[in-house]
């Protein structure tokens, strides 16, 4: 594994995201490309976009050099795309070559009022800082239909494109499916291409284990993924193929590398039982799949390697059969024996999960393997049932990028383009004047703040919920209006024949072509929300303390001055504290969350679906946050996902998952995640039992995702002190893992902060 390491590190860091101004080679052949395209579209002016993106793709597939690394059998590397890049479109200067069109045509949509109104409240720029939008369409969090490609190969998707090609009744949907063949064709090309190389690469090679390498290639990219895979091996092998091919073909972040369990048990059975194959080769493989993302994302010495790259393990199949086999095993033990951090471990469970299962995810994460995201089938696949899917599609569900839901093949759910900060429009509400802005442009989103004291909580909650849900409509709406005609701006045709219902309905994915077309609504600071309104109701409607006024006031100085009262809000009640009136104020928040986010609709004529998940946003909007009732402080982090408030911790963590029971999480089909710091020493020999039995019982209670970090207080401040007694030590920061000793300061502390020991 070690030569596997040098051989790609010394491939990729010339490619490095800060390094690639200098590489020439890359920029010469994307200005080579790019110049290509600029004469054909303008030799061809009304061409639409899914052709001209079918026409890049070929150019690509006959341009680009095949990169092959001796001790690696995999084929997957195109050059296409700076090292860090999983396949989103990039910066001006660190674009992939396929984002063409996007660079081309993203310019314009800038210009929108719609797009500068979001702009306007945008957090990373406005003084206002009420949402996170990066883009007026998702370009990343995307699954391939895999269980299809698997199945059909992309020649089962050629012989489904002729039949739909034969019957287009349109000139749009006629030149889709143009698009999408040519473009499975380019797919097609680029592997040809790696086995023309493999080859070439054989004459003169005397490695032996080279030489194995290279003549499995050569014979393997000729037939997959053409048609399906035969032996586990061609299986691993076409799954990174088609996850990098698309991503340098198509410019989007195809964050899911598959659910390999479940797409290939079947294959290694088969294998072991006809002696292809040993365990010990199978781990092998396995190490050799996956080492690539941590060598490409430099994770040891990257503040914040940040990768999208997940599999999806466990959970069950399409006939609601559990998955838990030698392949589910071998992949969890062999990514800790590594000590990998990518890909990222989305590891499915539930009620119907067999206890083996259970005690290895207990095992590993126990002995500090903290890189998992543990997610309950019991809550997310009738979640997904209710937003509207199939149950035999919901079952199929995996997590891109993070942990936002995807339905396999069917869709593409935007997972993670839309962060509304609930805890900032509480703080405009109760004083929407912010240092010397002009407070007409807030109106555009909250028109009317409470300007008088209410007669109760009541009428107060229910004049903040209206506000809630007339400022995260208005969010959406500009999103719906900036978003539409995006098949003209980055139309993907390969992507999207391998979801069910673009070739039959002749339109892109980007046009609402898939059966499904939510978009994830990522509600955050959901716990300090909640603290703030039971804070509300005591000191200002039941003790009259003090008015709604001289609150707002008192926040806006940030408690200076207010000492006393400060450390009585910092003790009050709190969610997740065992608090049964404040957990009930939870659950009926997020009734009404749900009831306020039902109806809005994006560009591609689906609904956006809540979501408490929301990355490392807690700490972003944090920061252009004021004080808050729930005497957090200006600046302070917010809660994190549906975790309780950090101001004060929380006793126990039974209290903690309790509070999940009132939720009903099945509300959320974008994702719940509760993220635990467990202030334990990894690999003691007592926590084995307590990590598997809190994962049934958070389950049980209802609890949608759950992440641990297993690891106390006292050691990451050591790791700080001596970092070169801690190279390895992992934490879970939210939806990604990292190196602690890597990390910035900040960061540092902020994990820090997560336990009190």
């Amino acid at each position: 594994m070690d030569t596997i390491r040098e051989e790609m590190t010394e491939y990729y860091n010339p490619l490095r995201n800060d390094r690639l101004q200098e590489n020439a080679v890359f920029l010469n052949r994307r200005s080579e490309i790019w110049s290509e395209m600029d004469a054909y579209e303008k030799a061809n002016p009304s061409m639409p976009a899914c052709l001209l993106k079918a026409k890049l793709q070929e150019v690509i597939a006959e341009r680009f050099e095949p990169i092959l690394f001796p001790h690696n059998p995999f084929f997957f590397e195109l050059g296409m795309r700076c090292a860090e890049n999983w396949g989103t479109p990039g910066g001006r200067e660190t674009a992939c070559v396929a984002a063409w069109t996007w660079h081309k045509r993203m310019p314009a949509k800038r210009t929108l009022p719609a797009w500068q109104n979001i702009e306007s409240f945008r957090s990373d720029g406005s003084p206002w800082n009420i949402w996170t939008i990066w883009n007026p369409v998702d370009n990343d969090h995307h699954s391939l239909g895999y269980t299809k490609l698997l199945r059909v190969g992309v020649n089962g998707i050629l012989a489904e494109i002729a039949h739909h090609r034969a019957a287009a009744h349109s000139p749009q949907s006629a030149a889709f499916l143009e698009a999408a063949e040519r473009s499975c064709r380019a797919v097609l090309r680029v592997a040809e291409r790696f086995a023309q190389a493999a080859e070439a690469r054989l004459d003169g090679e005397t490695d032996p284990e080279a030489r194995h390498n290279f003549q499995f290639i050569a014979e393997t990219a000729r037939r997959v993924p053409a048609l399906p895979p035969r032996t586990f091996k061609e299986g691993l092998a076409a799954l990174l193929f088609l996850r990098e091919a698309t991503a340098s073909l198509e410019a989007i972040g195809i964050s899911l590398l598959g659910h390999p369990d479940r797409l290939l048990g079947g294959l290694y059975r088969h294998d072991v039982a006809e002696g292809v194959i040993t365990e010990a080769e199978a781990r092998d493989l396995i190490g050799r799949w996956m080492i690539p993302t941590d060598v490409k994302f430099h994770i040891d010495d990257g503040q914040w390697p940040e990768t999208s790259t997940c599999i999806e393990l466990g959970g069950c199949d399409e006939e609601g059969r559990p998955v838990y086999n030698d392949v589910t095993r071998l992949f969890i033990e062999t990514h800790h024996s590594l000590n990998l951090i990518n890909p990222k471990l989305q590891c499915r469970y539930g009620s119907a999960s067999p206890d083996s299962y259970i005690n290895l995810l207990a095992l590993h994460a126990g002995e500090g393997h903290n890189n998992f995201a543990f997610l309950n089938d019991d809550v997310l696949i009738p979640a997904l049932v209710r937003a509207g899917k199939t149950e035999r599609h919901a079952r199929l569900y995996v997590n891109g990028g993070c942990q936002e839901t995807i339905t396999e093949g069917v869709e593409h759910s935007a997972g993670a383009y839309y962060y509304f900060n609930m805890a900032r429009l509480l703080d405009l509400f109760l004083n929407p004047r912010e240092g010397n802005h002009d407070p007409s442009v807030l109106q555009k989103v909250l028109p009317q703040a409470s300007p008088d004291d209410p007669a109760s909580f009541e009428e107060f909650y229910e004049q903040f919920m209206s506000a809630f849900g007339y400022a995260v409509g208005r969010g959406a709406g500009w999103l719906k209006e900036a978003g539409q005609g995006w098949e003209e701006v980055h139309p993907c045709p390969f992507f999207s024949s391998t979801l069910e219902g673009c070739l039959e309905k002749g339109r892109d994915y980007t046009a609402g072509g898939a059966i499904y077309n939510p978009a994830n609504l990522a509600l955050v600071g959901f716990a300090t929300v909640v603290d703030s309104l039971q804070a509300i109701r005591q000191i200002v409607f039941e003790e009259h303390v003090l008015s709604l006024k001289e609150l707002a006031q008192v926040l806006a100085s940030n408690w200076a001055g207010n000492e006393p009262l400060h450390a009585r809000m910092v003790s009050a009640t709190k969610f997740g504290h065992g608090d049964a009136e404040c957990d009930a104020l939870a659950a009926r928040f997020a009734r009404d969350l749900v009831v306020q986010t039902s109806m809005l609709q994006n560009e591609r004529g689906g609904r956006f679906v809540p979501s408490l998940f929301v990355y490392y946003a807690f700490v972003w909007m944090g920061k252009n946050t004021r004080a808050t009732p729930d005497g957090r402080q200006a600046g302070e982090v917010l809660s994190q996902g549906v975790s309780p408030s950090r101001g004060r911790l929380p006793n126990n963590l039974t209290d903690v998952v309790r509070a999940m029971e009132g939720i009903d999480m099945r509300d959320f089909p974008g994702n719940a995640v509760l993220d635990v710091q467990l202030p334990l020493t990894p690999a003691s020999s007592d926590l084995f039992s307590p990590l598997a039995a809190t994962l049934r019982t958070f389950a049980a209670l209802g609890g949608a995702t759950l992440q641990t970090n297993v690891v106390s207080s006292a050691m990451l401040r050591d790791a700080k002190m001596h970092p070169e007694r801690y190279s390895n030590l992992t934490v879970r920061i939210c939806g990604l893992s990292a190196r602690f000793t890597t990390l910035n300061k900040e960061v540092q502390d902020e994990i820090i902060s997560r336990s009190s020991d």
